[in-house]
């Protein structure tokens, strides 16, 4: 069977892909079974039939920190790759035996990768790069099932950001002829997708800042937590003036897309600067991380006012989306806006992400484009990912 051969075969019948992500935030991998199907007038749709999230080991999250923001030895990201592999791996199969999943019923394994690194071309003729570590052929021999990944470099390797990925997802699945859409995720770091109405404009989508990374550095810093669940602690403090105006000072949060970025930006030197800087470090730690919280919030609005349409239909997935005064806050910014909840679109707002990353798979091996130029900034189009069986 030659290539257009099994593109077409490939869409001729549902197709069943478990999806996985590992984000910035660091908090845990998050896995989902569905099936997709493409009609015969080219629609293509999906349905969820089984979800999971596994919490990432401490031991892991500590070491993949020290790997992003220290200086490290090749033999360190060799045994990270390895060990990340393996966890995924050790995930796929606990998945298959808790949801009493026939293998061999899964068509494909579509996984993201950790992130250690972005660096996406800061103009035209810079070349950007990135790293998503994982070992494709490893989880594929592993887990017994066909395995795509490595989504990113093919994008950045044609001159774009190589992020956001999602919109491909939302543009087929959460347009409205009605009103122009905004999805919103906030992991590690927060992202948009704007989807007009008129579909005459171009899709618009792009990392807006921080996202859980710098509350959750404030909450380690100072209660030895690892996030605050529920926004309880900032929901005790007040915002503090010096910090949020050197917050607000951040360039990035205001430059124009397309623009992606990580924890090479918004990390604990970062944080620890900031405060320095604002004479704050002897406040109460409720106070800073109000402020953080606060400033999230306003970082994700302020783009949405610049780039998009804040009298929109919203929809905010992600670990933020559990934190209640982010949320508060962000509705507050946003009076004009109309937000909706994923289940009604029909998914949950914690799996979106592992969904995404199945379509996209699934769109690889039919030969469909995973990329939007008029996100990332590439020249064009492309298939994304690296298939092993």
């Amino acid at each position: 069977m030659n290539l257009n051969e099994f593109q077409q075969s490939w869409l001729s019948s549902p197709r069943r892909v478990i999806g996985m992500m590992s984000g910035t935030s660091l908090d845990g991998i998050d896995i989902c079974l569905a099936e997709f199907n493409c009609n015969e007038y080219g629609k293509h749709g999906f349905k969820v039939l089984e979800k999971a999230i596994y919490p990432m080991d401490q031991s892991l999250k500590e070491f993949l920190i020290h790997l992003m923001q220290d200086t490290i030895s090749l033999e360190e990201v060799s045994h990270a790759q390895q060990r990340i592999t393996n966890i995924h791996a050790e995930s796929v199969l606990r998945f298959l035996n808790e949801k009493s999943i026939d293998v061999s019923t899964c068509d494909l394994l579509s996984v993201h990768g950790q992130t250690v690194w972005h660096s996406p071309p800061k103009s035209n003729s810079a070349i950007g790069h990135t790293l998503q570590l994982l070992s494709i052929p490893a989880l594929a021999s592993l887990t017994g099932i066909r395995t795509i990944g490595d989504f990113r470099t093919a994008d950045i390797a044609l001159g774009g950001q190589g992020a956001p990925l999602v919109p491909i997802f939302d543009e087929e699945f959460l347009y409205s002829e009605k009103i122009d859409t905004i999805a919103v995720n906030i992991g590690g770091m927060a992202n948009i997708t704007f989807i007009p109405k008129n579909r005459e404009m171009n899709l618009l989508a792009f990392d807006t800042g921080p996202g859980n990374v710098l509350i959750d550095l404030a909450m380690r810093k100072f209660f030895g937590k690892q996030y605050d669940e529920g926004g309880v602690f900032a929901k005790e403090g007040r915002v503090l003036d010096r910090l949020w105006k050197n917050l607000c000072d951040i360039d990035f949060i205001k430059e124009a897309p397309p623009k992606s970025t990580g924890r090479e930006l918004f990390n604990k030197a970062l944080l620890d600067s900031l405060l320095e800087v604002s004479f704050v470090n002897t406040f109460p730690g409720e106070d800073i991380v109000r402020t953080l919280t606060d400033f999230t919030a306003w970082s994700i609005a302020e783009n949405i006012r610049l780039f998009a349409n804040q009298e929109s239909r919203v929809i905010v997935t992600g670990g933020g989306a559990n934190n209640n005064t982010l949320m508060m806050r962000l509705k507050q910014e946003l009076p004009s806006a109309t937000f909706l909840s994923t289940e009604d679109l029909g998914f949950d707002q914690d799996s979106k992400e592992a969904l995404c990353f199945a379509y996209m798979g699934w769109r690889s091996l039919a030969g469909l484009s995973g990329n939007v130029p008029s996100v990332t900034g590439a020249s064009n189009s492309v298939v994304l990912g690296s298939v092993s069986c």
